[in-house]
């Protein structure tokens, strides 16, 4: 993918604060700025498109090895409330982040 040039105007005590972080974690004002953007604005992937929303049965879900499977597929996951798995109940999955998905009882 090819690099797109911008102008980006920050005042100075922004400024300040993001070279101090990138300082920090040894990356360049560029590269620390490309990778908060890139945290933040979602993407479309393929989790984001067939996972999120999705309904899983509580037995689907490894609680010993942290793992639930979801069309086929195993992912990590976070239970919103940290609350135990309850291999009764339904989960709905409402966030996808990489292969960790974030996952909430449905009451």
């Amino acid at each position: 993918m090819a690099d797109k040039t911008i102008a980006l105007r920050l005042d100075k005590d922004l400024y300040d604060r993001i070279a101090e972080d990138a300082s920090r974690d040894n990356r360049s004002i560029n590269n620390y700025i490309v990778t908060k953007l890139s945290e933040a604005v979602p993407t479309n992937n393929l989790e984001q498109r067939q996972i999120v929303g999705s309904i899983v049965k509580g037995d689907k879900i490894n609680m010993a090895n942290d793992l639930i499977e979801v069309k086929g597929i195993y992912y990590r996951y976070d239970l919103l409330a940290n609350d135990a798995v309850n291999g009764t109940r339904n989960y709905q999955v409402i966030k996808a982040n990489g292969n960790i998905l974030t996952i909430q009882e449905i009451k």
